[in-house]
């Protein structure tokens, strides 16, 4: 005999709130694990660029007590070995901060020393500039990596494929810096700076696109570092280039 057509609605029914029952928890669950990766992203961008403030913070008012201090300015000018302090200071303790970026609070120690001989060498730089020049720059600099920056994080493209052609350039441009130290021109300047502003453009990109896709919470601090050394590398390529084109 066949099934009553209300009895076939009925266990239809049953089936459907069966179903009902059976998703649900996988639905909540997904819904929780959404929302905490959202969180976990959000609270890690608020960490990395909140370091990423402070050592920009720490770097401006470092180069504006060398540019205010005229007594400074003369000492740092009579002594052009300290670049090579400053310089070899940064380089040990980022190659530390590698080794123990995972060692709180070893790791902050080491950002905070890092940071301080970064300053200390944009100081020095921006002591041979002009002013009006090392504020264009500034502001040039900031309206660049904010722009860039909310293009990256808004965008759908994958940027990460553009790193071996970035780290390729990177290495074209160091070789052309000291073959210029031997064949100078103001023409030579004048490209390799806009190069180089052009370059870590790229690099602000293709890091803040590694930080939403590729990189752990756990590696805040590399993070900060790759954004910072970025902001300061095109900041300082602006500069190049801003002096070139006023002396041509």
């Amino acid at each position: 005999d066949s099934i009553p057509e209300c009895w076939d609605h009925t266990l239809s029914r049953r089936q459907t709130l069966n179903d009902c029952a059976t998703q649900a928890p996988l639905k909540f669950f997904f819904i929780y694990f959404l929302i905490l990766f959202g969180l976990l992203i959000i609270a890690f961008l608020r960490k990395v660029y909140s370091i990423l403030s402070l050592q920009v913070l720490l770097t401006t008012v470092t180069a504006s007590f060398f540019l205010y201090f005229e007594s400074i300015r003369t000492f740092v000018h009579e002594s052009p070995a300290l670049i090579l302090v400053f310089a070899l200071g940064s380089l040990g303790l980022i190659l530390a901060l590698t080794v123990n970026r995972h060692k709180h609070p070893l790791n902050l120690y080491l950002l905070f020393g890092f940071t301080l001989f970064e300053a200390l060498t944009v100081a020095f730089v921006v002591t041979f500039y002009d002013v009006y020049i090392i504020l264009q720059a500034f502001i040039l600099t900031t309206a660049v990596f904010l722009g860039l920056t909310g293009y990256t994080l808004q965008s759908k493209r994958d940027f990460s494929k553009f790193g071996a052609g970035l780290f390729a350039v990177l290495w074209i441009l160091c070789l052309s810096g000291i073959l210029k130290l031997f064949f100078y021109s103001q023409t030579m300047e004048l490209v390799l700076a806009a190069v180089g502003a052009l370059l870590f453009c790229g690099f602000i990109i293709y890091d803040t696109h590694s930080l939403m896709h590729r990189l752990s919470p756990e590696e805040y601090v590399l993070a900060a570092i790759s954004l910072y050394l970025d902001v300061i590398n095109l900041f300082l390529h602006l500069l190049r280039f801003l002096e070139a084109v006023q002396k041509k």
